[in-house]
C-alpha cells in the first residue's frame, strides 16, 4: 500500500516549518529539493513502528502470494551477478 505524500520544496518548509511540522503528525510531508524527494516528515511513533518492522523475519508460509510470486521471478542486476566469480 502506498501513502500519499504531501510534496513541497525545501524552501517553502523551511519558510512555513511550524505549518508542515504540525502537517507531518497527520500525513507524511516529501521534502523535495532539485525536484526530487530527499526527506519524508512523519512523526517520530511511525518513524519507528516502521523501524521496527525492518526486523521481522517470517517463515516462507508466512509471505503473501505476491511476495512469493516477486520473489520466484526475481532476478539478480548483472554487476550482483558478476560477483559469483568470487566465489570460485
Amino acid at each position: 500500500m502506498e501513502l500519499p505524500i504531501e510534496k513541497v520544496t525545501s524552501s517553502e518548509v523551511s519558510k512555513r516549518f511550524g505549518f508542515y511540522y504540525d502537517e507531518a503528525m497527520t500525513h507524511p510531508i516529501g521534502i523535495e529539493r532539485n525536484g526530487a524527494t530527499r526527506v519524508v516528515m512523519l512523526p517520530a511513533s511511525e518513524y519507528e513502528r516502521l523501524a521496527r518492522l525492518d526486523h521481522i523475519a517470517v517463515t516462507p508460509e508466512e509471505l503473501s502470494d505476491e511476495a512469493t510470486r516477486s520473489l520466484r521471478t526475481a532476478t539478480a542486476r548483472p554487476e550482483a551477478v558478476a560477483l559469483n566469480e568470487l566465489m570460485d
